[in-house]
């Protein structure tokens, strides 16, 4: 991303964004340090699945696994018992700030780490869902518990 930055500028145009995944189940961006790069250079950080194609709304269990062969064969329920502890603390964390969905808090997280989520909507229910991650903020204390828990 610096080399396209610098390639970009030498004909006379800014990098705007970075789009890649990003979530509490996907966290490279930092490792790699993509994140502090997109501040250094004042580069929009798009974070795209943002809710780790639903494993962070809650809905889905060892008991309750995805449906549809590909996402059951990659969500196999010894996976889905491992994120339990992490939303359980979404849960926890959005009964805390006006019963806000482990969905609204996983994006607000996003927004708190410097990225713009863009979470996927298959109905009117779910963006509206969506929007309801804006207008509040996550603690320090909190964010650091879901950076622990992830």
């Amino acid at each position: 991303m610096r080399r396209a930055h610098v390639v970009l500028a030498r004909r006379g145009m800014a990098l705007a964004s970075n789009q890649v995944e990003y979530s509490l189940l996907a966290r490279n961006p930092e490792r790699t340090g993509l994140i502090q790069a997109c501040r250094d250079l004042r580069v929009t950080f798009i974070a795209h699945t943002p809710l780790a194609q639903g494993l962070l709304t809650g809905k889905y269990t060892p008991e309750n696994p995805p449906r549809g062969l590909l996402r059951r064969l990659r969500y196999r329920s010894r996976r889905l018992a491992s994120i339990k502890p992490l939303i359980t603390l979404l849960r926890e964390i959005g009964h805390a700030h006006e019963s806000k969905s482990p969905a609204q808090v996983a994006l607000n997280w996003v927004i708190c780490k410097g990225g713009v989520p863009i979470p996927g909507a298959k109905n009117a229910l779910q963006a509206q869902e969506n929007i309801g991650a804006l207008g509040w903020r996550l603690d320090d204390n909190q964010i650091a518990a879901l950076d622990a828990a992830s």
